[in-house]
């Protein structure tokens, strides 16, 4: 079955909140984000709690997509990081029907390859380019059934534990390399 993501979710931007010294909430920003673990790091909550943070906190499953500048990625948000509301950097996707699509799943297809190309070949700007809310409403994906989205996702993410275990060899064989080499010049 394909649909569009606004038949599945709503879409809205981040807010663009003041930050002070001592907060309660974490305020996340692109660079909080480690791609290599794919995941936030947690930043120092540098916002106050009030009405207005409250209608922008994240809930358990939402999508954070970060719709500006150069480097566009999708991520799920994990209650267990405690309060956090979205930069406006963030476009923020919450998926109104999980019996038929699952959070990770759609992070899955927004994060695929073709689909930030053909994201950044449709942003505005030069400079700092943006891609729209209405871009991503509009953008049609399919969607098989739960028992398959279940298996992509977790194919997707022994691809991941894979290429984390490749670094992490290329590192211990380099620094295995430099060690013979110390001892070779001595």
């Amino acid at each position: 079955m394909q649909k569009k993501i606004q038949d599945i979710a709503t879409i809205r931007s981040g807010a663009y909140i003041k930050e002070v010294p001592e907060g309660v909430v974490c305020y996340l920003q692109v660079s909080d984000f480690n791609r290599t673990e794919g995941k936030f790091l947690l930043p120092k909550p540098t916002l106050e709690f009030n009405s207005k943070i409250e209608s922008h906190l994240m809930l358990e499953g939402d999508l954070i997509f970060a719709a500006k500048g150069a480097s566009n990625f999708c991520t799920v948000f994990d209650e267990r990081m405690g309060k956090a509301v979205a930069s406006s950097s963030f476009l923020v996707i919450r998926i109104t029907d999980r019996t038929i699509i699952t959070p990770d799943y759609l992070c899955w297809i927004l994060n695929r390859e073709d689909s930030l190309t053909f994201f950044k070949a449709n942003a505005i700007g030069t400079s700092i380019p943006s891609i729209g809310k209405t871009l991503v409403e509009e953008f049609g994906i399919d969607i098989p059934t739960m028992q398959v989205q279940q298996k992509i996702i977790e194919i997707a993410r022994l691809q991941r534990q894979e290429q984390k275990l490749y670094r992490q060899i290329s590192d211990l064989r380099n620094k295995l390399t430099q060690q013979q080499l110390i001892e070779i010049a001595k």
